[in-house]
């Protein structure tokens, strides 16, 4: 399933210095995109992952309390311009 994360942004330089610290995804968990706001306040990713529980753990435990995260599963048959998936 693909899966969309928003994040609210409260400390810019630790949530920058969290994601280059971030260890790489475990295998069932595939980011497709990473967008950041002019003015790195907010941010939204496209993750391919089997439900939103594995990824929630990989995310949160990563970034809290630089940032706070919002997740939602992509309607996949309404959705314009997803990729392939890549997971099996």
């Amino acid at each position: 399933m693909f899966i969309v994360i928003t994040h609210d942004i409260h400390d810019t330089d630790d949530f920058k210095r969290k994601v280059n610290a971030m260890a790489p995804p475990p295998s069932q968990l595939r980011r497709h995109q990473f967008l950041t706001a002019t003015d790195l306040t907010r941010a939204a990713c496209l993750w391919e992952a089997p439900s939103i529980a594995p990824l929630r753990d990989y995310i949160d435990g990563s970034l809290e309390p630089a940032s706070t995260q919002t997740y939602f599963s992509v309607n996949e048959d309404r959705a314009v311009g997803l990729p392939v998936s890549q997971l099996a």
